[in-house]
């Protein structure tokens, strides 16, 4: 559903005004939830339109053309597309001919590839944003003009909980083929969870001994972020820029293979003292990568590309 929604302009954003489309709900499942609470904490004023939810209510077709009326109805500074792989290219189009617009894509490189118009739609907007480094050289084909930023986590939803650690091993999220592989392998028992977000997601991470991660498609992934921010230990596969963000043995931890996993699993269940300062270090270092900065930096970006265009 579209809403507008504003409060006192405090930081960088104040005046801005943002047609933010993407996905909203109530129980805080979607990440567009917090990335919308960053931009008004930012001072702007933002129209948040539930693509998914106005579809189902009056057509694709209708619905499409609602964004661009509302558009050039409401006349926003800047159009945040968040992914929309639904949403025609013509939208992206239209949205452009009025104002600033930005593709923000959040997900694998595995992904991207399967749904090629989203390159079309790259190449239709002024700004395209990613939170998965692997996919900047994808996408500077279809658009010179695109940046990489850090999704991270919702520190409003994703925080420590006092909880008795009765889980020792654990992986929230869906399980495609390779990730299916890599725990059949696991020597230890691991609780494999789906369905889990927000408070939820963090009282399951406080509860664990240690946290799995499995990146896709050698990309980053939220639910590091996640983990962090809800103060867990996270034991994960390695990633592109990784060591930019966060130090192996410091922050978190980092196997090369099943046999290292296997290794590190049964090492880190035995040294808790090992594990909770990597924990601890690992939750200090997240701090400064939240939804919050995430809306930050687009606004920033966005300020840059319009005083360049001046």
């Amino acid at each position: 559903m579209e809403t507008s929604l504003s409060i006192k302009p405090v930081l960088r954003g104040y005046g801005m005004k943002i047609l933010f489309i993407g996905v909203f709900d109530s129980a805080n499942r979607s990440t567009n939830n917090a990335q919308l609470r960053g931009f008004l904490k930012e001072g702007c004023e933002v129209i948040g339109f539930n693509y998914r939810a106005k579809a189902a209510e009056i057509g694709s077709d209708n619905r499409d053309q609602m964004i661009i009326d509302v558009c050039r109805e409401r006349q926003p500074d800047l159009v945040v597309f968040s992914k929309c792989a639904e949403v025609a290219t013509r939208v992206f189009r239209e949205c452009t001919a009025a104002t600033t617009t930005c593709l923000w894509w959040m997900d694998p490189l595995s992904t991207l590839e399967q749904i090629p118009e989203m390159l079309l739609k790259a190449n239709e907007v002024h700004l395209v944003c990613t939170g998965i480094k692997n996919t900047l050289e994808v996408f500077r084909k279809a658009n010179p003009n695109i940046y990489h930023v850090l999704e991270g986590y919702d520190d409003m939803m994703h925080k420590p909980h006092d909880l008795q650690k009765d889980l020792e091993v654990t992986f929230i999220g869906s399980l495609h083929s390779e990730r299916r592989r890599i725990m059949d392998a696991i020597e230890h028992p691991v609780a494999h969870l789906t369905n889990v977000y927000a408070y939820e997601h963090a009282k399951t991470v406080s509860r664990s001994k240690i946290n799995l991660n499995f990146s896709t498609a050698g990309g980053g992934s939220d639910r590091v972020y996640k983990v962090l921010g809800a103060g867990g230990f996270l034991l994960t596969s390695d990633w592109e820029g990784r060591e930019e963000l966060f130090e192996s043995g410091k922050d978190l931890v980092v196997y090369k293979d099943v046999h290292d996993l296997n290794k590190k699993i049964a090492f880190y269940l035995e040294n808790e003292d090992k594990r909770n300062t990597i924990a601890m270090r690992g939750h200090q270092t997240v701090q400064g990568m939240t939804k919050n900065e995430w809306a930050r930096k687009i606004i920033k970006i966005y300020e840059e590309k319009t005083k360049r265009s001046e």
